[in-house]
């Protein structure tokens, strides 16, 4: 040691300042590494450092978090082993451009595979961390879960192909058309390829004007065209219209569009619509009308009337054509024969009606020859022979159609032998009496087709019916539902002789029974032009009497009042508290009624001689209205003066309690509420082949469900223990067992006692429907079916499953 210099000094003196900088130099590197491993474990995306190898040597816990390991699990992996083996080579590609110095990083999307196996897709970015020397020493990842987003693409893809799948197979075109909010622009950024053979166009043509187009329109059609399309900017109502085409190939078409338009946000309006070509119809139609002109032309000229029968809707069919003979014969206008053929009828003798009706429907069951005399008292002629002959064909769409003629014979008739013509009215009387005791439940059965077809006519969303079929299916309709309300009053009649009609009595307000029943009444009184008074009812006035049949009188009441009102006349519903009653009135401007026919007022099947009329009715309304109301306790009375009207009065029962608040309504089930249904399938069993096809195009509106049909109550046993439906719906009157006979074998096996069974029968009698639930049917579904009944129920029922 160099002398003077103290022991511990020296050398070591000019170290320690290196020593210092060496330790602050660690303790940044040491708060670096920190601060990296911080945001190493709390990045958001998912990280990793691989060996050049593939080994993992790091991850952070999102990225354990995504793939299902833990972190000791992944570093004993390569990253070969999480990748899927459809992306593996790709992978591996751009990691060798990566190594081999070609790419200074990378991005591509790949399929990682999850612990248990999926697949998940990521977006992924890798980059080298090299060594000192340059050299590469690890690949650093960096990757995010996209497993939503291709899903997404991939769906938008499926829609897209979707789109021109139905466009290349739909007969027509597609069209989108655009008009900017000042109407001055018009483009179609959409068409199909139908627009080629449509219009001769290239869809392409008319991505940015639509000139095009409107230069294909026939020249007299353009204005009512531009004038629709103004409107319907307007008003955003649907176009639906027909209009010419004069093509450079093809010459003039006639073409049928609908588009339906959307406001957008800047103003503008955008219609999705579909043209479709109807030249053939058109043409069609034009012989149609050629040859009814021929027909009349020869019928105007030649004795008699000729006529064109249709059977449908049961039971009395419709006159589809009559020639002008039919105002000699009956004294009507072609127009008022084929409105509604009971017109006709009610010129003929009643007997003979019935008696007619028995010939008729043999005639058609059998598609043969039907010859038929009946007497007609006409109006200025008296009473007259008519013979009725025609013969069945069958149309394009297999549905019998009768050709026939009806003539004057009664110089012949008067011939004829007295005690033949007592016989005849003899035979026709118990024709009559055996079609009222099987009416209540066979007419259902026809019915149900005759409505349910109507209903889904109108439903039909692919093939929309213009506003004449429209106004031709509600007289289908119309006439089914005052068929079924006869029916009905023919069954209450019944059931209140055989003191059967079950009465649920609660305290009601007056006035939302009255509001219910002037609502049912409103359509036919508009088409009466009767006006229908605002009901005078003190919303405080509470009554002691059952819900259903009260609306039901009051219904009866006011349709009376309609129809036997005179043109222009009016309706008036009041009602006040006298002590312990409820005095209602309704009071009407007709022709009034005179003592004698007040006398006879309550008679069954009495029409007072408006049978005569034209006025529909069966004569037991009022017979049902009274006896109902001495059920509740109550009377009804009536008085009338000539030329000024009549007034029915009711005194029932008055409530001290107030009516309890109505039930909220059930949600409205729509066509298109099965959209997201799950799949199901239903066993309907059905020996009635017209009853299976209604049912079947129902459930076409049920895509999501299968349908299975059993003619039998053994091969719906069969069909249940094979298929295990979801659900069965079933007639309860099949050829060769009853529905209750078929429940009791399905309980016996455990393995199909617990399917969900749906009822449905023309019998609709409350002993039944009750027996059925008590037997565990689900619900209880009688005919003529409602269709949205219908599928509210099978909704409510799968969706319960």
């Amino acid at each position: 040691m160099p002398e003077g210099i103290p022991p511990g000094t020296g050398a070591p003196q000019s170290a320690a300042p290196d020593l210092q900088t060496l330790q602050d130099e660690l303790a940044r590197i040491r708060l670096r590494e920190e601060r990296y491993r911080a945001s190493f474990e709390l990045c958001p995306s998912c990280q990793a450092i691989a060996a050049l190898d593939g080994r993992l040597l790091d991850v952070n816990p999102r990225a354990c978090e995504l793939l299902g390991y833990t972190r000791e699990e992944l570093l004993k992996l390569r990253f070969h082993d999480i990748t899927h083996p459809d992306d593996l080579a790709s992978d591996l590609g751009h990691a060798a451009d990566l190594l081999a110095g070609r790419v200074e990083r990378y991005r591509i999307e790949k399929r990682y595979l999850h612990r248990d196996g999926h697949a998940i897709w990521c977006e992924l970015s890798v980059a080298l961390s090299r060594a000192p020397d340059g050299r590469p020493a690890e690949m650093v990842g960096v990757f995010d879960d996209i497993t939503e987003r291709k899903r997404v693409e991939a769906e938008l893809i499926s829609r897209d192909e979707l789109l021109a799948g139905v466009s290349r197979h739909t007969p027509g075109a597609l069209l989108v058309v655009h008009m900017s909010a000042d109407g001055q622009k018009r483009c179609a950024p959409y068409a199909s390829e139908g627009l080629r053979e449509l219009y001769e166009l290239d869809p392409q043509d008319v991505r940015h004007d639509t000139s095009p187009l409107a230069a294909r329109v026939h020249p007299e059609d353009l204005p009512r065209l531009a004038e629709v399309y103004q409107r319907s900017a307007v008003t955003l109502k649907a176009i639906d219209m027909e209009h010419r085409v004069i093509l450079p190939a093809r010459g003039q078409r006639w073409i049928r569009m609908h588009s339906a338009p959307q406001r957008g946000a800047d103003g503008s309006t955008t219609w999705y619509g579909y043209s479709t070509d109807v030249t053939e119809r058109k043409q069609i139609e034009a012989r149609i009308v050629e040859s009814e002109a021929w027909l009349s032309g020869l019928s105007r000229n030649l004795p008699g009337m000729f006529f064109v029968f249709r059977p449908e809707p049961i039971p009395d069919g419709h006159f589809e054509y009559v020639s002008e003979g039919v105002q000699e014969l009956f004294g009507l206008t072609p127009e008022e024969a084929t409105g509604d053929i009971r017109r006709l009828y009610a010129r003929i003798n009643r007997d003979d009606v019935a008696a007619h009706a028995q010939v008729r429907d043999t005639a058609v069951a059998q598609k043969g020859r039907l010859h038929f005399e009946a007497r007609a008292d006409v109006p200025g002629k008296g009473l007259r022979w008519y013979s009725i002959d025609s013969v069945a064909e069958m149309d394009a769409q297999g549905q019998q159609v009768r050709y026939g003629y009806i003539a004057d014979i009664t110089e012949r008739k008067l011939y004829a032998d007295a005690k033949v013509a007592a016989e005849t009215a003899q035979r026709a009387s118990q024709a009559k009496s055996e079609f009222l005791s099987r009416m209540s439940h066979e007419l259902r059965t026809p019915l149900n087709a005759v409505i349910g077809f109507a209903q889904l006519l109108k439903m039909d969303a692919h093939t929309p019916l213009g506003d004449e079929q429209l106004g031709r299916v509600g007289m289908i309709e119309r006439a089914g539902a005052h068929l079924l309300a006869v029916i009905g009053d023919v069954l209450d009649l019944s059931r209140i002789e055989a003191g059967s009609l079950p009465l649920s009595m609660e305290p009601l307000q007056l006035a939302q029974v009255v509001d219910d029943a002037r609502i049912m009444t409103d359509e036919a009184a508009r088409r009466a032009h009767v006006r229908l008074v605002p009901p005078a009812v003190d919303p405080a006035l509470h009554v002691h009497a059952d819900r259903i049949r009260l609306r039901q009188v009051l219904v009866n009441l006011l349709s009376n009042a309609v129809k036997y009102n005179r043109h222009g006349g009016e309706v008036r519903v009041q009602a006040q508290r006298e002590g312990g009653e409820i005095t209602i009135s309704v009071t009407d401007t007709g022709l009034g009624l005179s003592t004698e026919q007040i006398e006879h007022l309550f008679e069954p099947f009495n029409r007072l001689g408006a049978e005569d009329t034209g006025v529909e009715g069966t004569g037991i309304g009022l017979v049902i209205v009274r006896r109902l109301v001495e059920l509740m306790k109550g009377r009804i009375s009536v008085s009338s003066q000539h030329k000024v009207g009549t007034v029915f009065t009711l005194n029932l029962p008055a409530s001290e309690e107030p009516a309890p608040a109505p039930a909220p309504s059930s949600q409205t089930t729509t066509p298109e509420s099965s959209k997201t249904m799950r799949t199901a399938t239903v066993l309907y069993a059905e020996d009635n082949d017209v009853n299976v096809l209604l049912v079947r195009q129902i459930l076409e509106l049920r895509p999501a469900w299968k349908l299975v049909v059993a003619n039998s109550g053994e091969q719906a046993l069969q069909t249940v223990r094979n298929e295990r439906p979801d659900l069965l719906l079933l007639d309860m009157h099949l050829g060769d067992m009853t529905g209750f006979e078929l429940a009791e074998e399905l309980d016996k096996d455990p393995a199909t006692s617990g399917i969900v069974r749906v009822a449905l029968s023309a019998d609709a009698m409350p002993d039944r429907i009750h027996a059925a639930r008590a037997r565990g049917f689900a619900a209880y579904l009688t005919k003529p079916l409602d269709v949205m009944a219908l599928l509210r129920c099978l909704d409510e029922q799968l969706a319960n499953g």
